[in-house]
């Protein structure tokens, strides 16, 4: 099994982005053709691209102790 910071380093945002538009889309057709139940799957689509990127940014930090910010920062 891969250690955590190397799996996180090869994640692509592009997944995440592409459900996410997918998602709006479905919610945008969902309301042209006046159907709830379709704009619901594009929230739901949204929500859990949503949840995604968040589980994938606590995977990319998880064990890493280092301070990401710059050390000027203040």
């Amino acid at each position: 099994m891969a250690s955590p910071d190397i799996a996180a380093s090869t994640l692509s945002a592009a997944p995440v982005l592409v459900l996410m538009a997918a998602g709006i889309l479905v919610a945008i057709a969902g309301h042209v053709v006046r159907s709830p139940r379709v704009v619901g799957a594009g929230l739901a689509l949204v929500f859990l691209a949503t949840a995604l990127m968040f589980l994938g940014g606590f995977a990319a930090f998880q064990g890493d102790e280092r301070d990401p910010r710059p050390q000027s920062f203040p």
